[in-house]
């Protein structure tokens, strides 16, 4: 049986993209649990789609949980990873931050085996930690299953 949280009622569920928030729509930020994921409200302040399967990043500068996937690289800190429905540039959505769930991996990233930790690759999307010192970012979870470069792997994840 899935876990829903007490949070309050959200009427834009996990799984729904928008334009503009109504009234009873929480702000961006807000958090919410649903099937055992923990979830975010963001806006996707750029012209690039979000697609699921890819992680976004805080755009520089902006407020109010403004994310992209423009320019995304291996220093970056993934804010959460889109699962349900490609969020497109100036629409509001939601992404998982902690949980599991199915990540692209890197056209050139070679394969990845079961226990792999996860870092974010370029423009969004994923990579096994390398052992590089010019990498930057913490691994934000590990690989569940093999995958090979430009397919998909599931994996759990716990973003900041």
């Amino acid at each position: 049986m899935a876990f829903n949280s007490a949070d309050p009622v959200i009427f834009l569920g996990v799984s729904a993209v928008t334009d503009t928030l109504g009234p009873n729509d929480m702000a961006p930020g807000y958090r919410t649990s649903y099937e055992g994921r923990e979830y975010v409200l963001v806006y996707n302040n750029s012209d690039t789609s979000i697609q699921a399967g890819y992680g976004a990043v805080l755009q520089s500068g902006a407020t109010q949980m403004s994310v992209t996937v423009s320019a995304v690289t291996s220093a970056d800190v993934v804010v959460g990873v889109c699962r349900n429905a490609t969020i497109s540039g100036s629409q509001y959505g939601w992404l998982v931050t902690r949980g599991i769930t199915p990540l692209e991996l890197n056209a050139s990233s070679g394969t990845v085996a079961a226990g792999d930790l996860v870092e974010i690759g370029a423009n969004g999307d994923f990579q096994k930690v390398s052992n590089t010192t010019a990498n930057l970012a913490p691994a934000l979870g590990k690989f569940l299953e093999a995958g090979v470069s430009g397919a998909s792997a599931s994996a759990y994840i716990s973003c900041f």
